[in-house]
């Protein structure tokens, strides 16, 4: 029965890469052969099946992404392969995510399960996540007037200061802000491998105005999310019964816990893809190194970087589609508690 379900799961999630790929299909076809030829010199009717019908086209199009075969960059933040580009700033960006959400996610659960009795129990919470994109936008834009307009005090653009990159052999730098660091190409971890304490302090005092302009309106809006199903589920359990002591005492809080854990996973799946447009503007405000600035420098320019634009949304969507796939694999599909 389980076996049954992971695949149906995992089905699903091959519908839905088939579908984001005929997406990106035809937003390829919207683009003049002129501004793909920039992207594919001298090769992109080989490369991309221009001279088959369009079903063939499409294949040779996946062929392309899946294999990292498309093209070539041009533009202010990068030049070169788009693969060289993605590979240069994913570990990056994954890492930005991974501790930025993870972060934003304890602190939001620990706020709101332990307030969550406060609030009055609405079956439905009126509040739409997409405003997130707007708060996103709005934090990252006064944490750099603040911070940098009227304190001063932190580095408002970059991943490391020059000085970081001059005084040691471990980093080069390609251009624009764009660094690759030996021998796992992640700063962070490379400075502890190499024992640098000053790179590793750089490095966290430009991550930390690109760090809580994701995490103030993440946790703002997980802990009112979280919050609320805990008062739902503390009313359901307890009120009706007539217990009126606290239920964070004793072993009450593990049966909320249990309760509400299933939707809250639920509900981290479209927070978690909200976070990441989040942090395609985030890292544009901060010029923080990482694919979302790639991909917005690829589209501005897109004459020579559509393909690099193209590519980096493909890439975007893969990380949005395993942390879902995830998600629903230890949630039982979403039907069941765990």
């Amino acid at each position: 029965m389980q076996c049954t379900k992971i695949k149906e799961i995992l089905m699903k999630y091959l519908i839905i890469f088939l579908g984001l790929t005929i997406f990106l299909f035809i937003v390829f076809k919207f683009v003049p052969s002129k501004i793909v030829g920039n992207d594919f010199p001298g090769s992109s009717i080989k490369i991309l099946g221009l001279h088959q019908n369009i079903v063939f086209q499409y294949f040779y199009f996946i062929y392309a992404i899946l294999t990292g075969n498309v093209g070539y960059t041009s533009t202010s933040f990068y030049s070169g392969t788009v693969l060289g580009a993605i590979s240069i700033t994913l570990p990056e960006t994954v890492l930005f995510l991974i501790v930025t959400f993870a972060i934003s996610y304890a602190v939001s659960y620990f706020i709101g399960l332990y307030s969550g009795t406060a609030f009055k129990t609405t079956k439905i919470l009126n509040m739409n996540i997409f405003p997130l994109l707007f708060l996103y936008l709005v934090s990252g834009l006064v944490l750099l007037a603040i911070f940098s307009g009227v304190l001063g005090w932190f580095p408002t653009h970059g991943i490391l200061s020059n000085s970081s990159v001059t005084l040691n052999s471990w980093i080069s730098s390609t251009g624009n802000g764009i660094y690759i660091t030996k021998p796992t190409n992640i700063i962070l971890i490379d400075s502890i491998i190499h024992g640098s304490l000053s790179v590793f302090i750089d490095l966290l005092d430009h991550m930390a105005l690109p760090f809580f302009a994701m995490f103030i309106p993440t946790v703002i809006y997980l802990s009112v999310y979280i919050s609320h199903e805990t008062s739902i589920e503390y009313n359901k359990k307890y009120m009706k019964a007539g217990i009126t002591r606290n239920a964070f005492m004793d072993k009450y809080i593990i049966f909320i816990k249990r309760g509400i854990r299933s939707r809250v996973l639920r509900e981290l799946k479209s927070v978690f893809v909200i976070f990441m447009g989040g942090m395609i503007i985030i890292s544009y405000i901060f010029s923080y190194m990482n694919i979302g600035e790639f991909a917005i420098y690829s589209f501005l320019d897109y004459e020579y970087g559509i393909m690099g634009g193209i590519y980096s949304l493909f890439i975007l969507a893969i990380i949005a589609l395993i942390f879902s796939l995830f998600i629903d694999v230890i949630n039982n599909g979403g039907k069941n508690e765990i």
